[in-house]
């Protein structure tokens, strides 16, 4: 739904932690993101031909009433659920949280189990990578627990294949079908060539005294999915697994997909699962929000383990939006609960983005295909000059706006706050 907005003349007299000061012009517009993007070059040339650049933004304004629940108004600028773009490593986000809500269906049958519980990976298969030691970890052992905590922090790919390795491919499938969210599927893995993806490999937990307390076979899923979305094939040529150049469309119908609609859905229901229907969201207890929370929105330097430190894990890093043009240390005051992904020169971001000082709370969803010559697989992508510029400035800019917004009451922000403390 659109609504008519009208904007009077607004002045900052604080810059709002970031950026130039920015005046918003009085004018009538149907959605504030045209409003928005019209401050900055880079923004303006891209809302003007979005589809040029596969550009899909959804931004999200909330306003809280006096007992502080939450109330969503929606804007979108070129967003198509049936569009296709590669999600990369956005779609660790659904990964991890059906991982949680695994471990505690096994606890409700009695299996005692935990998020800290050690696990191990063994190979039945060609390319199946056993794994039972992990040298980041405080006990230097596996646990599901720790793989959630490296993909939100640095978007670890091999923990992504432990989630994969412990629901199967046709159980991820089909809880996030059963959940509404129609057009996600998950096909493979990631940074293994190779590897049968219909197939995964045992895996085993062990109690602190190294008794067996749960363990899983091998799982095949039998499944033929067909991608219904557009676009499947893009650009005019690729690098194929002989390093040779292909002058053909990238076929990505057999890849990983996820509509941004989706993916922003799925982070409501974290942040806000009273907002969205009882079907979409996730099991998670009061401690696994507060679990989540936690390393959604830390920096790379307050995680001990995974130990992460600068300046290769800058604060910005996986902080795409507001900060993927940025490497300096960032305000511990804004938070930003998020799952980034960077692939075949796509870049995508869905962030809940917080100020707890002003007061400030928005949804802010973003992809963006950077690859100017239409040569897919072959790492050479806009990023540098189109991606993290765009994500940032979008970012800034709709904060810079969300600054100056109006709000009847200002939002208790306290659980997300306490999330990082």
């Amino acid at each position: 739904m659109r609504y008519l907005i009208y904007f009077s003349i607004l002045f900052l007299t604080v810059a709002c932690g970031y950026g130039d000061r920015v005046h918003y012009k009085a004018v009538e517009t149907q959605n504030p993101l045209l409003d928005i993007m019209q401050h900055d070059s880079l923004l303006r040339a891209i809302a003007a031909d979005p589809a040029k650049y596969d550009v899909q933004i959804i931004y999200t304004q909330i306003d809280r009433d006096a007992q502080n629940t939450p109330h969503f108004k929606t804007y979108q600028l070129n967003a198509d659920a049936a569009q296709y773009f590669y999600p990369a490593s956005t779609v660790k986000m659904p990964l991890a949280l059906l991982s949680i809500e695994k471990i505690n269906a096994l606890r409700r049958q009695g299996v005692s189990i935990s998020l800290d519980t050690p696990y191990r990976i063994d190979s039945v298969r060609n390319r199946q990578i056993p794994y039972s030691i992990e040298p980041t970890s405080a006990t230097k052992l596996p646990s599901i627990g720790h793989d959630v905590r490296y993909i939100f922090t640095v978007s670890d790919n091999y923990a992504y294949n432990h989630f994969i390795e412990f629901l199967g491919r046709e159980n991820i499938n089909k809880s996030l079908l059963q959940k509404g969210y129609a057009h996600t599927r998950i096909m493979h893995r990631f940074s293994i060539s190779g590897i049968d993806n219909r197939f995964s490999a045992p895996i085993t937990f062990f109690s602190p005294d190294q008794k067996v307390c749960y363990a899983e076979g091998e799982k095949q899923d039998a499944t033929t999915y067909t991608n219904q979305q557009k676009d499947l094939r893009k650009g005019q040529g690729y690098i194929d697994n002989n390093d040779s150049l292909v002058m053909q469309p990238f076929d990505f119908s057999t890849k990983n997909y996820a509509a941004l609609h989706d993916l922003n859905d799925m982070l409501q229901a974290v942040i806000f699962p009273e907002s969205v229907p009882a079907q979409k969201r996730f099991d998670l207890s009061a401690d696994d929000y507060n679990f989540v929370y936690r390393w959604m929105s830390i920096w790379p330097r307050e995680s001990d383990f995974p130990p992460l430190k600068s300046p290769e894990y800058y604060d910005g890093y996986c902080k795409f939006l507001m900060y993927g043009d940025d490497t300096t240390q960032r305000p511990d005051h804004i938070r930003i609960f998020n799952k980034v992904g960077d692939a075949y020169g796509f870049l995508t971001d869905v962030a809940y983005i917080v100020d707890l000082e002003r007061g400030v709370e928005f949804m802010l969803s973003a992809t963006i295909l950077c690859n100017s010559d239409g040569i897919f697989n072959d790492d050479t992508y806009n990023y540098d000059e189109l991606g993290f510029p765009f994500m940032g400035k979008l970012g800034r800019g709709v904060y810079q706006y969300e600054c100056q917004r109006k709000r009847a009451h200002k939002p208790d922000l306290s659980k997300f706050k306490l999330s990082y403390k």
